[in-house]
């Protein structure tokens, strides 16, 4: 009797986020990860019951992965109540256009299913109580994940240098103390 073969759960995540890095979420199959990862689509099934729970462990992933860059930025935050946002702000500005295009998809895609959009509800709002801040912080949050979202779904396409001079003016406004705004 032989061994009994294990699927790789991790293995089939590669293997799907590379078809979504190359054709995006919309085009993902349980036929295309099995043929790739040499197994049977009932062993992709065994691991993940649907397309979306795949989603969902794909973004899990992703933003396990973005928390530990956001860690990485956090060194050199400094101290202050703004740190935690500085962090955030500069690990999604040097975030890969190709990581910020797949986030994107499969954020997009997740969000179709209530039950399943509840992974990013969750997240948004454990990532807003935990940097918390003035209402100039959740601006700058909230333009940077838009900035984010459009540039990763190909509805704006940002230069190197627009996405530099954009994230520099967002910076700027946690930066700048409160009261002095431009009155123009």
């Amino acid at each position: 009797m032989g061994r009994k073969r294990t699927i790789d759960r991790d293995a089939l995540l590669d293997v799907a986020e590379a078809i979504v890095a190359e054709q995006g979420a919309g085009r993902l199959t349980f036929d295309e990860i099995a043929k790739r990862a040499g197994v049977s689509k009932g062993g992709v099934l065994y691991c993940f019951a649907s397309k979306q729970e795949l989603v969902a462990a794909m973004t899990r992933r992703d933003l396990d992965r973005f928390a530990a860059e956001v860690a990485a930025h956090r060194a050199q935050a400094g101290e202050g109540t703004s740190a935690g946002m500085r962090a955030h702000l500069a690990a999604t500005r040097h975030e890969s256009h190709a990581l910020a295009a797949r986030a994107a998809s499969l954020m997009a895609t997740l969000a179709e299913t209530p039950e399943h959009a509840g992974l990013l509800r969750d997240y948004y709002r454990e990532l807003l109580a935990r940097l918390g801040g003035d209402g100039r912080s959740r601006v700058a949050l909230f333009a940077a994940e838009g900035a984010f979202l459009l540039r990763g779904l190909g509805l704006v396409d940002f230069s190197e240098a627009e996405w530099n001079a954009l994230f520099a003016d967002i910076e700027g406004q946690i930066a700048r103390p409160v009261g002095t705004e431009s009155k123009s």
